[in-house]
């Protein structure tokens, strides 16, 4: 093990938590499992959760786009597996697709009709996958792309196999959201009348929530499979180094631009690690009567809950101002025993749950883990067993 005192964070990620999120997706979805994986398995390392997905076999994966699926398809075991990416097939991507066996998920008329002229030219019959946009305005072919679609199905697809019809829900956390009823209808109404192929609507944590009707042939997990819903267990835990504690008056500022107010008298930690080790600065917490009335408005400041625990059980607010390399805690409730034989405190985790920060301004938990866990000279990431050992 590397010498931990050089580094400010360190990082666990929890493969017996993850696998039993993934028991839970795989014993209420059975075969109709697809698994998301970008953004490296949304920080968590494709390196570590492949194998436990191999182990169950999984056998459809989502990427973004064809560098993420090439690595992917570099580690798989399993060469039957379905590797899809959601950004289709690019300009100047045709032969990378047919070559690898990658199936892109066309996301406009322009990409299919482009990947069947190539095929075509070159005598190969790609699989692909087509994205229909119901409601979110973001990728796919619109109610007008799919009439078109419809009208000349053999004329764009000739020489493409296609196997998987798709869209995403944009409020499927929300199951009495009016939305998800409207597009569910869309996928129907848009996919009917083209040939056969897999459906997939539902996707991440909100399928949980959603009746059956929402299921089809395909779900997609993604965010809800990292413990980013309230139903799974967390999968990763952070946790850095006070630098120093200090006793703050009544009446003292706190952090930059004096953003928080003592009114009391209070004790602060500050500890190692801030927006430069993807802390968000919006998880800032001040107490400035205009912040005060800019969160009443839900437009600033103020309104973040975010925390950090000490000794698995005292909740320590963030305080002030997020800075490069900071971020305070109050920790007045903390025994002076406690803070004594403290040197690690628990940034995120079983204890100090990122689906409580969601009050923060502009903040989602995908947000925080990807951030957390980007790449970061100043942090050290650990098995389960070897955090264990160090008896944090």
């Amino acid at each position: 093990m590397e010498n931990l005192a050089n580094y400010d964070v360190i990082r666990v990620f929890k493969a017996k938590a993850f696998e039993r999120n993934l028991l839970k997706v795989i014993e209420k979805f059975r075969e109709k499992v697809g698994v998301v994986v970008k953004a490296d398995a949304y920080g968590i390392g494709i390196k570590n959760v492949l194998p436990i997905f191999e182990k169950h076999k999984v056998s459809n994966y989502f990427c973004q786009d064809i560098i993420e699926a090439l690595k992917l398809k570099s580690l798989l075991k399993n060469m039957d597996a379905n590797v899809f990416t959601f950004a289709g097939v690019q300009m100047g991507q045709e032969a990378e697709f047919v070559k690898s066996g990658i199936i892109p998920v066309c996301v406009s008329l322009e990409q299919i009709e482009r990947f069947n002229d190539y095929a075509k030219k070159n005598n190969v019959k790609p699989k692909i996958g087509i994205h229909f946009d119901t409601g979110m305005n973001r990728t796919g072919l619109s109610i007008t792309d799919s009439e078109i679609l419809r009208e000349n199905f053999a004329g764009f697809t000739s020489n493409l196999d296609v196997v998987l019809y798709l869209s995403h829900l944009y409020s499927a956390y929300d199951k009495g959201a009016v939305s998800n009823k409207i597009q569910l209808q869309r996928f129907k109404c848009m996919t009917a009348g083209l040939p056969k192929a897999e459906l997939s609507l539902s996707a991440s944590g909100g399928s949980f929530r959603l009746s059956h009707n929402f299921h089809f042939d395909m779900v997609r997990i993604g965010a809800g499979l990292y413990g980013e819903i309230r139903e799974m267990e967390p999968v990763v835990s952070v946790y850095t180094k006070i630098l120093q504690i200090r006793e703050v008056n009544k009446g003292e500022s706190i952090g930059y631009f004096g953003g928080f107010k003592a009114r009391k008298q209070m004790k602060i930690a500050i500890t190692n690690i801030g927006y430069k080790d993807g802390y968000s600065r919006g998880l800032s917490h001040t107490n400035k009567l205009t912040d005060i009335i800019r969160a009443k408005l839900k437009s600033g400041a103020n309104f973040a809950r975010s925390y950090m625990v000490i000794d698995g059980k005292y909740k320590c607010p963030v305080v002030g101002i997020i800075s490069m390399n900071n971020t305070i805690i109050d920790v007045s409730n903390v025994p002076q025993e406690v803070l004594n034989k403290t040197e690690f405190v628990e940034v995120l985790g079983k204890n100090a749950n990122l689906l409580d920060f969601r009050e923060a301004n502009g903040f989602v938990p995908c947000d925080l883990i990807n951030s957390l866990l980007a790449p970061n000279p100043n942090a050290v990431d650990l098995t389960e067993d070897e955090f264990k050992k160090l008896k944090i």
